[in-house]
Parts: structure tokens; C-alpha cells; sequence
């Protein structure tokens, strides 16, 4: 599977779009972990003949095409696992027939029961990953796909935004899928990593209590009259995109460790984060205007 390359050298980059074992997959900045779940979309299968019934009823929002990015489509999804499926959490008991239909249930719920799909996939999805992220799968063109969850990618790319798919089914279990307007952010950040970070190298060895010092500094450095970021990035951050200053260029909503792309997208253009705490360390983020190279 492909993965920008902006993005696969970051410490920053989440989701797994760029892992291989994937139900839930990991790198950098953006957590995913390819266990206990069958997280993010999966697998385009079309249900029940009742599920299609209830489509017209979600008034679709514009068509792809209307969108900034239209050979880019983001995603949210509901997982339903079943004992067998591929990666499913060992608390799972359900069988698969079980599954398809509690799935078609969840559907019903989102569609003609007008609850908030985000929530429903907090409260409900099996996707360890996704799940808490409100079943947020991430931003991708068709090839950048996650190959794990390369069965759902037709059928979202066929959705208009803010249209429901009908039950997919997926290696891991039975998906419900909603494709949301494609959102985009670009920041920089400085990262600094401390002893049992996620992807910290051996060779670090300041506490948690240290890097959060250092990290408050150097944002103390960052925020000065006359200060340059990206130099400080430069010298002082310890992730693969101090090289560029920090910068990680223009990234989909979905794709950044869950406490980094919260803070960054609270962010006004050019304002700095306070620091920012997420598994691979702490942040210090400043927010580019989207136009700025």
C-alpha cells in the first residue's frame, strides 16, 4: 500500500494508513493499532434489502466532486466483529449471523433513528482503533487506501458526503460507513520524545516529567518576539520532520494522533499549541495557513 512520503517519515503520522498488519494500524503521530479490532472501514459488501430502503431517507449531501479535494474521500465507520473475525477482541462471543444483524441494527439507529453517527461508533463499534475517534478512519485517495480496509473503498467513494453505506462486510467483521467532507490541515510542530514513548529510540532517556519540561521551554523559545519555529524545529525537535521544520505539510482530518490534531485544529492560523501530550511525546504545535507552501 502506498503512503505520502511527508507523512510515513513523521512521528506524527496516525491511523495506520502506512502499516501493513492493520485492523487498526500504527505509525508515528497517529495511533492505530492493528490488534484487538478491525477498526477503521472495511469492506464494501452491500446488506439487506431493508438497508437500501432506508438510503433516501439521509439526505445526501453534495456530490464528491463539489468537494476541494474530489479524488479524496474521508470516512467514518461502524465495526461490528464476530468470534472468528480477523483481529476481533477476545471479549467478542457474537457469531457472525449475529454480527450482520446487530450491524443492520446500528445502521437503522444512524439512519431513520437519526442518532449522531460519531457517537454510535464511541459508544458501539468493536474497532479499538476508530472507535474512540468516533469511527474516524482517515482521508485517502484510492491509492493510498489502507489495503486492510480496501474492501470498503468502492463503496465509499460512491457515497455522496454525509450519505450511509449499507452493511459491508469486512475480514473483520460487518462495517457501516459514512463518507464526511474531506478537511485538511497543515502544521509544524517540535516533537520531544521521553524513555517508553511510542517509537522512542533507546537511545532517549529523559523521564516523562523531563520532556515535558524541555517541551515547555522550547515553547517559550517558539512563542518569543521574533522567534522562528521552524528553526527551533530544526534544531531541537526529534521527529523525521525536523529536517523540514517541523513541517508536515497538508494532512487529512483523521490521520494525526487523536490529542495532536485536536489541539492543532483548535488552532487560529499561525498560533502555537500550548504543549501537547500524545504517546510519542510532547508537542509544540503553530498552525501554517493551508496556502503556505
Amino acid at each position: 500500500m502506498r503512503c505520502p512520503l511527508a507523512l510515513a517519515a513523521s512521528a506524527l503520522l496516525l491511523l495506520g494508513a502506512c502499516d501493513g498488519d492493520e485492523p487498526t494500524p500504527a505509525t508515528d503521530p497517529a495511533p492505530a493499532d492493528p490488534s484487538a479490532e478491525s477498526p477503521e472501514p472495511e469492506s464494501p459488501e452491500a446488506e439487506s434489502a431493508e438497508a437500501e430502503d432506508e438510503a433516501p431517507a439521509e439526505a445526501p449531501a453534495e456530490r464528491p466532486g463539489a468537494n476541494r479535494w474530489p479524488d479524496e474521500a474521508c470516512a467514518r465507520v461502524i465495526v461490528v466483529a464476530y468470534q472468528g473475525a480477523m483481529a476481533a477482541p477476545a471479549s467478542v462471543s457474537r457469531s457472525e449471523e449475529d454480527a450482520r444483524a446487530r450491524a443492520a441494527d446500528l445502521r437503522t439507529r444512524v439512519t431513520e433513528g437519526g442518532e449522531d453517527f460519531a457517537e454510535v461508533a464511541r459508544e458501539e463499534s468493536d474497532a479499538a482503533s476508530s472507535g474512540p475517534r468516533g469511527g474516524l478512519l482517515g482521508t485517502y485517495d484510492r491509492e493510498g487506501f489502507p489495503a486492510i480496509h480496501e474492501p470498503i473503498r468502492d463503496p465509499v467513494f460512491a457515497l455522496a458526503v454525509g450519505e450511509t453505506s449499507d452493511v459491508l462486510e469486512a475480514p473483520y467483521g460487518f462495517v457501516v460507513a459514512r463518507r464526511c467532507v474531506v478537511e485538511k490541515i497543515h502544521t509544524r510542530h517540535i516533537l520531544v520524545r521521553y524513555a517508553g514513548a511510542r517509537n522512542a529510540p533507546d537511545d532517549v532517556t529523559r523521564t516523562q516529567a523531563e520532556a515535558r519540561a524541555l517541551a515547555t521551554q522550547l515553547r517559550a523559545q517558539a512563542i518569543a518576539e521574533g522567534a522562528d519555529f521552524a528553526a527551533i524545529a530544526r534544531e531541537s525537535s526529534e521527529d523525521a520532520s525536523a529536517d523540514e521544520g517541523g513541517d508536515l505539510g497538508l494532512v487529512g482530518r483523521g490521520l494525526l494522533a487523536p490529542a495532536y490534531e485536536a489541539a492543532a485544529w483548535e488552532l487560529q492560523d499561525g498560533a502555537i499549541s500550548e504543549v501537547v501530550e500524545s504517546e510519542f511525546g510532547f508537542h509544540v504545535i503553530q498552525r501554517i495557513p493551508d496556502d503556505e507552501g
